[in-house]
């Protein structure tokens, strides 16, 4: 048993722990750190009339992805070791080629074998506003929520609710004149502290109503295994609006039993996706309901596997060597 990681030299340790339990299984890997692509790795597929092979080398070795049994793609920073030196008008298309081939070759081999999970389903799955509709017609509660650049039409969204929150579809950083990196996170706002919006018509948000919180949950599925844990958001001044402002909320968490019907219902919106690994955002409010954010494809996974004694791992592991039940 063979299988490739496609990942990026800075991922987390939960890639590590993955690999560990892969070897234990007695499975091969190799590990395609992405950022070496294509500066430091080479990528050559063959198709001609009577073969197709595709060729991974990296310092002096070389190998050949028919003889790989399943693929786990985690992210892809394509492009990152050209040089800084190098123009941005040869750097955008030299990057927009190595993607391409990238792609091209995990769309292709992702024919005939198995890959957690598939650029074709991770890409579907990443939409934000589907996300949303599924999840409603499954069942799941939703915050109201507008994605927009006009600003009338986001005047008279948000002046329907008390208190709403700003976001971004992707995160980011922003560096001022002192060189110093801010993240971009969800912003709470009172409607009136949104001004004019001037600038929103250059580039579209997403505004939501806010939803009051008991505490927040991180849920993460693998296959058809569920691993929850509750964040306690609301202890922190820094971490109401969004958790992510404040990381020592991660020492607080602790695993968390979902109800059944919130736990089919998040299954069948893998179901749909045809995902066989999903980290999803909830929050529990103080009246008991739960309320479905979003689902990311690729969701860290590492401090929730802390608390479950690396037992995403294993069901990583066990996914990708066909040992248990997944979604092909």
């Amino acid at each position: 048993m063979k299988v490739l990681i496609v990942t990026h030299s800075q991922d987390d340790e939960g890639i590590d722990n993955v690999i560990s339990k892969l070897h234990k299984e007695g499975a091969d890997t190799f590990r395609f750190n992405t950022n070496l692509y294509p500066t430091q790795i080479e990528l050559s597929s063959h198709y001609t009339r009577h073969t197709e092979e595709i060729i991974i080398a990296h310092k002096g070795k070389s190998y050949n992805l028919s003889t790989f049994d399943a693929i786990w793609y985690r992210r892809d920073h394509i492009g990152e070791g050209l040089p800084k030196e190098m123009p941005e008008v040869h750097r955008l298309p030299a990057i927009d080629e190595s993607r391409a081939t990238f792609d091209g070759m995990l769309v292709s081999w992702g024919v005939d074998k198995f890959t957690l999970d598939n650029i074709r389903d991770y890409r579907y799955a990443d939409n934000k506003q589907l996300q949303l509709k599924v999840a409603k017609r499954l069942g799941l509660t939703i915050p109201q929520t507008m994605f927009s650049n006009s600003p009338e039409q986001v005047k008279v969204f948000i002046h329907q609710f008390p208190v709403v929150i700003s976001k971004t579809h992707f995160a980011f950083t922003i560096i001022n004149a002192e060189k110093e990196e801010y993240k971009v996170f969800t912003q709470k706002w009172l409607p009136h502290e949104l001004g004019d919006l001037e600038g929103l018509e250059l580039s579209p948000l997403i505004f939501q109503e806010y939803i009051e919180k008991a505490y927040e949950l991180r849920v993460v599925i693998v296959g058809n295994q569920v691993f929850s844990a509750k964040i306690n958001s609301q202890a922190s001044e820094k971490g109401k609006a969004d958790w992510r402002k404040d990381q020592s909320l991660l020492e607080s968490m602790k695993p968390y039993k979902l109800p059944e019907g919130i736990k089919q219902k998040l299954l069948r919106l893998m179901d749909y996706f045809s995902l066989n690994y999903g980290a999803i955002d909830m929050i529990k409010t103080p009246e008991g309901d739960f309320v479905f954010l979003e689902i990311n494809p690729v969701g860290e996974f590492h401090w929730v596997d802390e608390l479950y004694d690396q037992k995403i791992s294993q069901a990583i592991a066990q996914v990708l060597m066909n040992q248990v039940w997944r979604r092909n």
